[in-house]
């Protein structure tokens, strides 16, 4: 999988969309409102009158990025179902739990098979890697773009997200730059953790969360920084390379065809090129997943003496000898992939 990609979205779409009140639609971005107590139409005006106070929306064009309607289209092409769902079922002591390796962005509950819904309907409690209802924020340190990147990588910059989404980063956190961009052909619109935390929520199930997110947020800055952005812009050849990425990914995850945990051969080739080591690299591997796989096991333990628990963490989390899964093994637990 795309580790530091996916994983980083991940964090961020847990950190913008938390809890039932989320579900609030935002304006679009180009909709600007009149005077205060301004109607939207003339009082007696026909209905194809103008409002004074309206501005048009700008013509589409060739360097905006993808609308939602867009990715929408394009995830729909890439995950008409999930045929193979990172999906286990776990027993010991006579009681019986479940863990879901989710993909944040672009992919909603429906697409998912009736035994991940009907083990969402069992929960007695659900359990996420960070509670529904900590939405702590930690400050970010914010850089001015086109000085820190230089004009030859600002340049690329625009073209890659387009001029006015570039302007609107201007001054901004390296981290949230990288993810604008490397999110520019995902369905934000799709955010399956969060969905299912609406579901367990509305059901009165309790919540918990296996870490915090001011440890999320800390990790997210210090991994995707100024010198990961450079690489990232530097290393993308154009939109067509990061909608390709987003495709690909998006269609193994719903096939449930990716056993490789961690960083993929295409990101650490990227990454070797703009001058990171090995070392530099499986340190990232290690602090982005398989630290975090350890310290949740005693965590999970403790949750399982209460019988019909779900979990939904990234499916990075699950695969591999040092994956939850394994590890889970190991301490004598008889985990069940159930993909029908």
């Amino acid at each position: 999988m795309r580790l530091v990609v996916l994983l980083a979205l991940g964090l961020f779409a847990c950190r913008s969309d938390r809890g039932p009140s989320s579900q609030q639609t935002a304006a679009p971005a180009h909709a600007e409102a009149g005077p205060a107590g301004a109607p939207s139409t003339l009082p007696g005006a026909p209905a194809s009158a103008q409002d004074p106070w309206a501005v048009a929306p700008k013509p589409a064009s060739a360097d905006d990025p993808p609308d939602l309607a867009a990715r929408h289209k394009l995830a729909e092409a890439a995950c008409p179902s999930v045929t193979g769902p990172y999906f286990f079922e776990i027993k010991k002591n006579g009681k019986t739990s479940w863990i879901l390796g989710t993909r944040h962005l672009g992919v909603p509950l429906t697409k998912f098979p009736a035994p991940v819904q009907d083990a969402i309907a069992a929960a007695k409690l659900a359990v996420f890697e960070v509670a529904p209802d900590d939405d702590a924020d930690m400050p970010e340190e914010k850089v001015v773009l086109p000085d820190v990147l230089g004009p030859a990588l600002w340049k690329h910059y625009q073209e890659l997200v387009g001029a006015d989404t570039a302007q609107a980063l201007e001054s901004s956190a390296p981290a949230v730059a990288m993810l604008a961009m490397m999110a520019m052909y995902e369905d934000i619109g799709a955010t399956l953790d969060t969905e299912i935390q609406h579901k367990v929520i509305a059901a009165h199930v309790p919540t918990r969360g296996l870490e915090t997110s001011a440890f999320q947020d800390k990790l997210l800055n210090k991994i995707l920084d100024l010198r990961m952005l450079k690489a990232s812009i530097e290393q993308t050849k154009d939109r067509k390379e990061l909608a390709s990425e987003s495709h690909d990914d998006l269609a193994q995850y719903c096939a449930g065809t990716d056993d490789t945990a961690g960083m993929d051969d295409d990101m650490r080739k990227d990454l070797l090129a703009a001058h990171y080591t090995e070392a530099e690299l499986a340190k990232i591997d290690e602090e982005m997943v398989y630290a975090r796989n350890a310290d949740w096991i005693p965590k999970l333990e403790k949750l399982f003496t209460t019988d019909h628990v779900f979990i939904a963490v990234g499916a990075d989390h699950l695969i591999g000898d040092r994956g939850v899964v394994a590890l889970l093994k190991k301490r004598g637990y008889t985990v069940t992939r159930i993909t029908k």
